[in-house]
């Protein structure tokens, strides 16, 4: 591969990075009726995530930028009070080549949090710097529901309130029929669909555009300007399918494939 198209790489890889932060969702186990308000349906949503006993997933990130498509497929189980595990693998595909990362991970059975990068399992001091390094690398998906399951604080990009001054028309993902909300903040447009039967975050997407993203990459990439200056638009879609809540794991359900 050239320099110039390894910088590419690089540039993209930052992107993906600095744009796809995870958003905060909310479940409820109660059937919903089109006339909730969107402060209802948040507020609902909320105390719902908080009661439950366990939540599991699976599903995919996709992010374009220009010609590359990073896709990030991943693994989600959370039970309380502190047990997760989290994997995924990613390809990148663009003009000019087809790569694939191996799958990596982070976990911990209650006690302790790890991390897997492909160099062997690390251990990360707290369940907030293991998630906080996990969500970056995996373009989010360490970040949207685990941080809402155990009620992070850190990054919530979730205001119910921004977003239920933004509602949209509802929409499918898939066949679930879901409520939409968006908010736009500092060229960045992003847009939830949570479940109008579960309540469950089913989809997110963010659209940050050319200029946005040109000034986001220029403050954390040096000596790339020229590959900046022709960065287009960058989209980021997550989706969460075969969700399930409150099944019942064992400790070794969160050991990762590649753990020993």
């Amino acid at each position: 591969m050239t320099n110039a198209k390894i910088k590419v790489a690089f540039v993209i890889s930052a992107a993906i990075m600095l744009a796809s932060g995870a958003t905060t969702v909310v479940l409820s186990n109660d059937m919903a009726g089109d006339d909730l308000s969107s402060s209802q349906i948040f507020q609902k949503a909320r105390a719902n995530y908080a009661s439950l006993k366990s939540y599991s997933d699976e599903g995919q990130i996709v992010a374009t930028m220009n010609d590359t498509t990073v896709t990030t497929r991943f693994t989600i189980r959370l039970a309380r009070p502190g047990y997760y595990l989290i994997e995924w693998e990613q390809t990148i595909e663009s003009s000019y080549s087809t790569t694939k990362i191996q799958a990596q991970a982070v976990w911990s059975l209650g006690e302790g949090s790890f991390l897997e990068m492909g160099n062997g399992p690390q251990g990360e001091e707290t369940r907030n710097s293991a998630l906080a390094t996990a969500a970056e690398i995996s373009g989010g998906a360490a970040g949207t529901i685990p941080r809402t399951f155990f009620n992070m604080q850190w990054g919530d990009q979730l205001g119910g309130s921004v977003f239920s001054e933004n509602r949209q028309t509802d929409e499918k993902v898939g066949i679930i029929n879901c409520y939409v909300f968006s908010r736009q903040l500092q060229g960045r447009t992003r847009t939830l669909w949570i479940g109008k039967r579960d309540f469950l975050i089913h989809q997110v997407r963010t659209v940050t555009t050319a200029e946005a993203m040109r000034a986001l990459l220029a403050r954390a990439v040096t000596g790339s300007h020229e590959i900046i200056s022709d960065i287009h638009g960058f989209t980021t879609t997550e989706t969460h399918t075969s969700i399930v809540v409150n099944k019942h794991f064992l400790r070794s359900d969160f050991i990762p494939a590649n753990g020993e």
